[in-house]
C-alpha cells in the first residue's frame, strides 16, 4: 500500500510490476487538512483516446503498462466516494484526518521489460481543472524475474501457459511487497474463445466455462487477460480479467470498469475446486458444486428477474448494514484473506469429496453452479469493504 499525502511533499513510493500480469496500484490517500471534492487520475492519459470514449493510461516513460480503473468513473476514481442509492457512488471530500484507499489496475502488455518506469498520480479539482497533488510511483521489474517466467500465448482462439516459473499467489486487492517465483511442472491446461463462452480445457476436458450475457459481447481477445499462479501444493489459480475501458463496445456497460474471476484448479485433474470474483468492493468466493465451474459475465435475462424478484431486499438489506456487525473483520481490509480460504484449499485438494445443493450468487459477473454454505460460513468467504483498510 502506498501512501499518498495530499498537504505535504510525498515519500518515494516504488512498486514492483509483475511482467505479465495484472498488479493493483493500492493507494492510501491522507490529509490533514479538508480538502475540496477532488478526483485521482494517472498523468499520462493520452486525449485522443478520452476524446474517442476510451479510458486508460499509460506510465510516464513506457507504453508497456496500461493503467485502468472502474466503476465507470471517467474522468477518474473519486478521492473519496460515498455509497448512495444501494449500490451507487458519488464524490466527498476528505475530512482533516481522514484517509481513503484509491485503485488502479497496473497491466504489463509489453513487449519492452523496463528495468524501471514511473507512474505519476495526480488529485485534481474537476470543476476548476488544477491540480492540487501528485504523486511518483517508480515501478522496478521484479528482481527474480527470468526468461522461463510463464505468460500466456495467444494462437488464434487458444490460450496456452508457456514457461517453467510461476508467480506465487497474490490476491487482488492485497498487492504484496515482492513478485516472487516457483517452478513449475507441465499442465495440459489451455483457455479457448468459443463465441460467448470462455472455456478453460484440462486435458481436452472443459473444467471451468464463463459465458458472456452482454450485448454487445464484451468477450473480445483484446479486452481480456490470462495469468497463472502457484497456490498451494495441490492448486494453480487460474485469473481471468476483462476490461471495459472503450465506451464503443456499447452503451449498456459501465465504462471504465474491470472484472475477474479467480479458479483454483486442482493439479490432479483440473478440477475447479473454489472460485471467487467481486461485487461493490467485496472479494466473494465460494466452493464449486460439480463440473465445469460455470460463471457468467453480465446476467441472462432469467437471472436478472430472479433479481429483481427475490433478491433486491436481500441485497438492500446487505448494503445497508444490517449485517454488517457480523460481516465486520472476516477478511481484513490491509491482509486480504483470511485462513478459511487456504484451509479450504487444503481440504478439496485431493481426492473426490460429495457435492452438496446448489445455490447462486446474485452479482455481476456470476458464479452460477456453487455448494449453499450455512449464513455464517458464507459469510467467512466474503471480505469486508476493501476501501475501509
Amino acid at each position: 500500500m502506498i501512501t499518498f499525502p495530499l498537504d505535504r511533499e510525498p515519500d518515494g513510493a516504488t512498486l514492483v510490476y509483475r511482467p505479465w500480469g495484472v498488479r493493483a496500484i493500492k493507494l492510501l490517500v491522507t490529509s490533514e487538512v479538508e480538502t475540496a471534492v477532488l478526483r485521482i487520475r494517472p498523468r499520462a492519459i493520452k486525449q485522443t483516446e478520452a476524446d474517442a470514449g476510451i479510458f486508460r493510461a499509460s506510465a510516464d516513460d513506457s507504453d508497456a503498462f496500461v493503467i485502468s480503473w472502474g466503476g465507470g468513473h471517467e474522468p477518474g476514481p473519486c478521492l473519496k466516494a460515498e455509497d448512495y442509492l444501494v449500490a451507487f457512488e458519488r464524490c466527498a471530500a476528505l475530512q482533516p484526518g481522514d484517509t481513503s484507499l484509491i485503485y488502479f489496475n497496473l497491466d504489463h502488455i509489453g513487449p519492452d521489460l523496463p528495468g524501471e518506469a514511473t507512474v505519476t498520480i495526480e488529485a485534481y479539482d474537476e470543476k476548476m481543472g488544477e491540480v492540487k497533488a501528485t504523486l511518483p510511483i517508480r515501478l522496478q521489474k521484479p528482481p527474480a524475474y527470468n526468461d522461463s517466467v510463464v505468460q500466456f500465448i495467444q494462437n488464434g482462439a487458444v490460450w496456452q501457459p508457456q514457461g517453467t516459473q510461476v508467480a506465487s499467489y497474490e490476491p487482488r486487492w492485497w498487492p504484496r511487497p515482492a513478485v516472487d517465483y516457483v517452478p513449475l511442472a507441465t499442465y495440459p491446461l489451455q483457455v479457448r474463445l468459443d463465441g460467448k463462452r470462455l472455456l478453460v480445457e484440462w486435458g481436452g476436458k472443459t473444467v471451468a466455462q464463463i459465458t458472456d450475457h452482454t450485448d454487445p459481447t464484451v468477450l473480445l481477445p483484446q479486452s481480456m487477460r490470462l495469468e497463472l499462479f502457484e497456490f498451494d501444493r495441490s492448486h494453480l489459480a487460474l485469473r481471468a480479467w476483462f476490461f471495459w475501458l472503450d465506451k464503443n463496445i456499447g452503451s449498456g456497460h459501465e465504462v471504465p470498469d474491470a472484472e475477474r474471476f479467480d479458479m483454483l484448479l486442482r493439479k490432479q485433474d483440473g478440477y475447479v475446486t473454489l472460485a471467487c470474483t467481486d461485487m461493490h468492493w467485496r472479494e466473494m468466493w465460494a466452493q464449486i458444486d460439480g463440473a465445469p465451474m460455470e460463471a457468467t459475465l453480465g446476467m441472462s435475462r432469467a437471472a436478472k428477474l430472479k433479481l429483481l424478484t427475490e433478491g433486491i431486499a436481500k441485497v438492500k438489506a446487505f448494503f445497508t448494514g444490517e449485517k454488517e456487525a457480523d460481516h465486520d473483520g472476516v477478511f481484513s481490509p490491509v491482509d486480504g484473506p483470511a485462513p478459511l480460504i487456504p484451509k479450504q484449499a487444503a481440504r478439496l485438494g485431493g481426492g473426490d469429496f460429495a457435492t452438496r445443493g446448489k445455490g447462486a450468487e446474485a452479482h455481476l459477473p456470476t458464479i452460477i453452479n456453487v455448494v449453499e454454505q450455512s449464513d455464517a460460513t458464507t459469510l467467512k468467504m466474503v471480505s469486508s469493504d476493501v476501501r475501509l483498510g
